[in-house]
């Protein structure tokens, strides 16, 4: 059994209304190059993606071209691989890890940058209206196509998918575009939510370094003291076999631990077996662990104090233990920073011995001189620093959480366990239709509203009404594409709509009297296609559309043009003049001869603006 509203499905259990499709049917797949790092330059005006980018540089769905600084590649290099658009997707092929296969991003602000996808990538490209910018990222993120995927990813030592596997993926998505848009938005605000709080994480650790380096930094009336007159060294756990480790009954701290924390991370320990009256140093509360190997002289030595009483709690073998005389012991946290600072890394590093694998001596640590303030000044110090680390843990923990809310929504979202569009509900109970049948209704009404025996609806115009119409009543006109005569929606045509609006008998193909092209009139079951269209899109938008029945094809053109190019610009943040709609059209190949055009004047191109201004509100 299933909820109401939702349906199984060969692949898992989504709402009655969406849809499924393989990523054949949404994407093309166009052509990658193969080029290795090694090929690659640091100063060429072409940018590469590499697999490896995506893996290390990418930790969300998308390509942000802004932030993101790629490798590059010659001109010479380049051959015939397409340049890469916003709204494409790029698809990791291959991974160490079969998690890592099919981890996808989608690019944006590629504004006028040439960047080419490459190694171990795939390159896909919306075909039609299906699918919106901003959700096509999301695909890969289904929990429903990532277990086809995990189940296809074949290999040893490295996981791949084939092209032609990665193709019959079924996809289950919202075929409504107001809610494939409010996914989208709602986890893209989940993201700007964990960037920000990573900046402010950031920021904080930034003050907080300064602050240590300030305030550890020796001064005039702090005194000079040997280490040896602090205390005494410890050592770790000797002695101990594998099977020890493995049945372990008592605590003990691990190397990481002290290399990775100011102060020992008590949930943070391993387990050793001790027998009962076994002599090994116990660790107290107060007491300072150093590490006393690295592979780098600059992580030698690094410092960490336990501020906690832990019953039988050892220490690792690769590190030692220094007891503050009782009389000190209550500064140890402002030592385990003063031995993080500036001065007292380069004070450690400057002990550190040896040469593929470095060292620290103890005798010789003891032996070393360092200059400390007074203990109360000492107190004062640590706890500055610690209530800064306390903020700093507080926000991490935050951040944490913020990452956990998101992921539980993307998957609650992406398959349909939880509906943010109340009206996509509402759309269950009208008369079910698809996108194609959507577009053959939205196509009969315009030629029932501006097509005539005398004067049929032309192709043209009827493209830029239906453009009008869906960017009036959805925002944004989804799947018009940047074509020569665009936007253009090359699916209502060749994809079905077309078709489907002329075999119901909606509307009728004539020939132009003038123009000999094809065009069109309503048929004898146009009325059906009305009915329709006023239970999908209301009354108000037909008189809305009405404003349009004079302009000149040229005009509509113009307007039409320049205002995708608008949506466009106002998506990457970019300003809007008609300097920069020229220099947009100029960057599609398709649409820079519309320049040339005599009505692609810089005063058509301004009215275009204001009048798209006016329609729609663009700032």
């Amino acid at each position: 059994m299933v909820a109401e509203g939702y349906k199984n499905t060969e692949i898992g259990v989504i709402p009655e209304d969406w849809e499924i499709s393989t990523y054949d049917d949404i994407f093309d797949f166009l052509k990658t190059a193969t080029y290795s790092r090694a090929e690659l330059s640091v100063n060429e005006e072409i940018g590469y993606i590499h697999y490896g980018d995506i893996h290390t540089k990418c930790s969300s769905y998308y390509l942000d071209l802004n932030v993101i600084k790629l490798p590059t590649i010659s001109q010479i290099q380049l051959k015939d691989y397409p340049y890469i658009q916003n709204g494409d997707v790029i698809v990791v092929d291959a991974s160490e890890d079969y998690l890592g296969v099919g981890k996808s991003v989608e690019v944006k602000n590629i504004h006028n940058k040439k960047v080419i996808s490459g190694l171990h990538t795939f390159l896909l490209r919306g075909k039609s209206n299906i699918i919106v910018d901003g959700f096509k990222g999301l695909l890969f993120y289904n929990e429903l196509v990532k277990k086809q995927i995990d189940t296809l990813a074949t290999g040893l030592k490295v996981y791949s998918i084939s092209k032609n596997t990665l193709k019959t993926i079924q996809i289950p998505f919202p075929p409504s575009k107001p809610e494939q848009l409010a996914i989208a938005t709602a986890l893209s605000n989940a993201d700007a939510l964990i960037t920000a709080t990573e900046k402010l994480i950031a920021k904080k650790k930034a003050i907080k370094q300064g602050a240590m380096q300030e305030l550890l930094k020796p001064k005039e009336g702090w005194e000079s003291i040997i280490i040896d007159q602090l205390g005494k060294t410890f050592g770790g756990l000797s002695g101990k076999s594998k099977n020890d480790f493995e049945n372990g009954n008592c605590p003990y701290i691990p190397f990481m631990n002290i290399m990775s924390n100011v102060v020992i991370d008590t949930a943070y320990f391993d387990y050793v077996y001790i027998k009962d009256g076994e002599s090994q140093n116990k660790t107290l509360k107060g007491d300072l662990f150093f590490n006393t190997s690295s592979e780098t002289p600059e992580e030698v030595g690094m410092c960490s104090v336990l501020l906690e009483n832990i019953p039988n709690l050892y220490l690792n073998s690769f590190c030692f233990g220094f007891r503050l005389n009782s009389e000190i012991k209550n500064n140890a946290l402002f030592l385990s920073y003063f031995f993080r600072s500036s001065y007292g890394r380069k004070l450690v590093f400057s002990l550190a011995q040896g040469a593929t694998r470095y060292n620290l001596s103890k005798n010789s640590f003891l032996k070393t001189e360092i200059q400390l303030p007074k203990p109360s000044e000492q107190t004062h110090i640590a706890t500055i620093l610690f209530d800064m680390d306390a903020e700093i843990s507080l926000l991490e923990q935050k951040l944490e959480k913020q990452k956990q809310i998101k992921q539980g929504m993307m998957q609650n979202l992406l398959t349909g366990k939880i509906r943010l569009v109340e009206s996509v509900k509402k759309k269950v109970e009208k008369p079910k239709h698809n996108i194609q049948i959507n577009e053959a209704v939205v196509i009969s009404f315009l030629v029932y509203k501006f097509g005539t025996e005398k004067y049929p609806l032309s192709r043209f115009r009827y493209t830029k009404y239906s453009y009008l119409l869906h960017r009036q009543s959805e925002k944004e006109a989804f799947g018009f594409d940047k074509y020569a005569a665009g936007p253009y929606n090359p699916a209502n045509r060749y994809k079905g709509a077309e078709g489907i609006a002329l075999k119901n008998k909606y509307i009728t193909k004539v020939q132009n009297p003038k123009s000999k092209k094809d065009a069109f009139v309503i048929n004898e079951n146009i009325d059906g296609a009305l009915n329709y269209f006023n239970e999908w899109y209301g009354t108000d938008i037909q008189q809305w559309i009405e404003q349009f029945r004079f302009y000149k094809n040229n005009y509509l053109e113009v307007l039409t043009t320049v205002d995708k190019a608008i949506c466009e610009l106002v998506s990457q943040k970019a300003p809007v003049n008609v300097q920069t709609i020229k220099n947009y059209i100029y960057s599609i190949p398709q649409w820079k001869k519309k320049l040339e055009k005599p009505y692609f004047s810089d005063d058509e191109i301004q009215k275009a603006i204001d009048e798209s201004k006016r329609l729609f509100g663009n700032k």
